[in-house]
């Protein structure tokens, strides 16, 4: 029920916000009109050009800015279902969004030559700033000590995870919940606390004077849903809602969810990114991105090939076996960038390894011909690995792509990079590559996994251009 309301509050929002933005550009419109006709002087008109168009010619690009607006928001998480975001923080946010759509709007004029004023541009980006924080506060004072619609809680447990819980609740005001108390679950006397309504023994008389919509059992110890017993028979004659917060369970795991499975309720703990739409937007972009550039870059592919041919003996592209997500086997292609049978001869300079841990990294290794430096150089070795992108073995963005035998040697917190699908770039790739060590190398794919974003993928694919063009940390 806290979800089913935040989800249906936060498509509410996206609505009203989406029509707001809407109604602020044909009001931006006006006052450009009036601020030429009413107010600025003749002389003043050169300060105001462009001068306006009809009101048709702008609808598109106001169709446009405001779905890339709502994107925006999105990605700076105005939508998201976060119980920690402040109202201030909120308003932050769509002041940084209106600025954004302010910015894009007149990147838009400036790279496809539209005559769009600069002033109906500040003026759409201010009206729907203005439009959306006044509209928040509108909410917040209309929902501001009412009852109608509200649900009322009570939370019991002793402990300190019950007044978390407590405070995470009065978080959620805003979609119609309110914290009426606690009730103690140690038996004996309430301790002094205004807001503790009693003990687990008077918990039919709590239930009866007061209104009561739902229960949240916190417990801070496994014992404590022996109190269950206790609270189920009551709850369930009462009809009164009643849950059970998870957070006795191992508090290590990132994220924990339940779900069904027909009517076997599972707990589900996990550390990968599990957010089913952006992962599905993530494989768009992969599919269309590397079909794309599998495209453009097939004529100078042809030439990269025909070079390695006649530089040295043999095959264009070298096929090596890999792990991708959770360990599975793939062949991922490259240009070939050592002498054929470099791996038959590594044994020979294994001892002048430069890297720690089982990787294999040398400044400058003897098998490496002089075409392959530079294909090495500048990456353009790895272009065949948009194949194994479009594949799906790989992603753009994700942890470099172990070997087997690297694998084997890993130790058991370092395996969790394998959770995500590898990628051709990643913060490795773009924060120094090989002049990193191989333990913060780990910690960097562990961090981008637990902080995964499509932005912060699309952050990664803009550091990587400059870091591919200055050839930094490549060996």
């Amino acid at each position: 029920m806290v979800t089913e309301r935040a989800k249906l509050f936060t498509a509410l929002q996206l609505i009203t916000d989406l029509f707001i933005s809407a109604v602020a550009f044909p009001l931006a419109y006006y006052a450009r009109v009036h601020l030429i006709e009413q107010v600025a002087p003749r002389e003043l008109d050169r300060l105001l050009n462009p001068a306006l168009h009809p009101f048709s010619s702008y609808l598109w690009p106001m169709a446009l800015s405001v779905v890339v607006w709502a994107g925006a928001a999105s990605s700076l998480g105005l939508y998201r279902f976060s119980i920690r975001r402040s109202g201030w923080e909120k308003i932050r946010i769509v002041l940084e969004s209106s600025i954004l759509l302010g910015l894009f709007l007149g990147f838009l004029s400036f790279a496809l030559k539209l005559e769009l004023s600069r002033p109906l541009i500040f003026l759409f980006s201010a009206f729907q700033a203005i439009g959306l924080s006044g509209a928040r506060g509108v909410v917040a004072l209309w929902t501001r000590g009412r009852d109608t619609g509200v649900r009322n809680i009570v939370i019991v447990g002793s402990g300190p995870h019950a007044r978390e819980m407590g405070a995470l609740v009065s978080r959620y005001s805003e979609w119609g919940l309110k914290l009426l108390g606690y009730i103690e679950s140690d038996s004996g006397r309430p301790n002094g606390d205004s807001d503790v309504l009693g003990t687990l023994g008077v918990i039919p008389q709590i239930l009866e004077s007061h209104v009561v919509d739902e229960i949240f059992f916190v417990g801070s110890a496994h014992k404590d849903l022996d109190c269950l017993e206790e609270i189920l028979p009551i709850c369930r004659e009462l009809g009164v809602r009643t849950r059970v917060a998870a957070s006795f369970f191992p508090a290590k795991v990132s994220k924990v969810s339940m779900e069904f499975v027909e009517n076997v309720p599972l707990i589900t703990f996990s550390t990968t990114p599990d957010r089913t739409w952006a992962l599905l937007v993530k494989r768009i972009m992969d599919v269309v991105i590397s079909a794309i550039l599998l495209v453009l870059l097939a004529p100078f592919m042809a030439l990269v090939g025909l070079a390695v041919k006649l530089t040295s003996s043999g095959s264009i592209v070298y096929r090596q076996v890999h792990c991708g997500l959770y360990g599975r086997r793939f062949v991922l292609y490259k240009f070939r960038s050592m002498i054929d049978g470099a791996e038959d001869v590594l044994w020979e300079i294994r001892h002048l390894n430069e890297m720690d841990g089982p990787v294999f990294k040398m400044r400058n290794d003897p098998r490496v011909t002089p075409l392959g430096r530079f294909l090495r150089k500048t990456s353009i070795d790895e272009w065949p690995q948009f194949w194994n992108v479009l594949k799906g073995d790989m992603s753009l963005v994700g942890p470099r792509a172990p070997l087997p035998e690297e694998v084997k040697e890993y130790t058991r917190w370092q395996r969790r990079r394998l959770s995500v699908k590898p990628g051709i770039t990643c913060l490795w790739q773009v924060s120094g590559r090989n002049e990193i060590d191989f333990h913060e190398w780990m910690r960097m794919d562990l961090s981008y996994i637990d902080n995964w974003s499509l932005l912060l993928d699309f952050k990664i694919l803009l550091r990587t251009f400059p870091v591919v063009l200055l050839g930094k940390g490549a060996r």
